[in-house]
């Protein structure tokens, strides 16, 4: 740890791991870093700056999944981004887009589907799950999330499924909407380091993906054929 490269190698090891326990364990990020770190340098060592940030983690993750799960990733990728485009266009009057895991390529059958709403109600959004009869959970927003009104999760039935998700039954899946104001969609999404994986496709990269986005990614992938958006 006497110079960047041994820096370098070191944030690698740990990212590694930590992608390899949120693959097979299902850990999120936070405590898989920090499992990871306290692995390969014991647990009375700081780690200072030699822990990996979330955007080195989920570059290992995507490579830990390429590697060891191949065409099932891919699948789940398509079958996961298929759903969220099902979802969009059912919420489509509160400019739906996809962000996270399932956007990014660094899903796995532990992911839930997460996207953000844009609208001044975040009541009007309630009703219209209400209205399909399913059963929600509301809780509020993260106080870091700026513009952010309140969280709404449910399981979204998914015939796709081959294994049951997170907290979640066989053909289900775990959806978490994030209800933004609508003056929020005209700033645009954080820089992250995705934007430097050369593997990772344009609306990858974006942060976030409208759903004429998210059909660009759907074509330009190797799976079954997409259906055109409603009118």
């Amino acid at each position: 740890m006497k110079n960047g490269g041994g820096r370098e190698e070191l944030q690698l090891a740990i990212a590694g791991l930590a992608a390899r326990l949120i693959a097979e364990d299902g850990l999120e990020c936070g405590p898989a870093r920090q499992k990871a770190a306290a692995a390969i340098l014991g647990a009375s060592v700081r780690a200072g700056n030699a822990l990996p940030d979330n955007e080195q983690i989920e570059a290992a993750l995507r490579s830990h999944l390429r590697l060891h799960d191949g065409a099932a990733h891919r699948q789940l990728l398509h079958r996961l981004r298929m759903l969220a485009m099902e979802w969009m266009q059912l919420l489509a009057a509160f400019e739906p887009h996809l962000v996270g895991a399932v956007l990014n390529g660094s899903a796995t059958v532990h992911s839930h589907l997460h996207l953000h709403l844009f609208t001044d109600s975040a009541k009007d959004v309630e009703m219209a799950l209400l209205d399909r009869g399913l059963d929600i959970r509301v809780g509020p927003a993260d106080d870091r999330a700026a513009h952010a009104q309140e969280v709404i999760g449910f399981l979204a039935r998914d015939s796709g499924a081959s294994s049951p998700p997170r907290g979640g039954a066989a053909d289900s899946t775990p959806v978490l909407l994030t209800v933004m104001d609508a003056t929020a969609l005209r700033q645009a999404p954080s820089a992250h380091a995705r934007r430097h994986d050369p593997s990772l496709h344009a609306v990858e990269r974006a942060g976030r993906a409208n759903l004429r986005m998210l059909r660009e990614l759907l074509q330009a992938s190797s799976g079954p054929p997409v259906p055109p958006l409603h009118a």
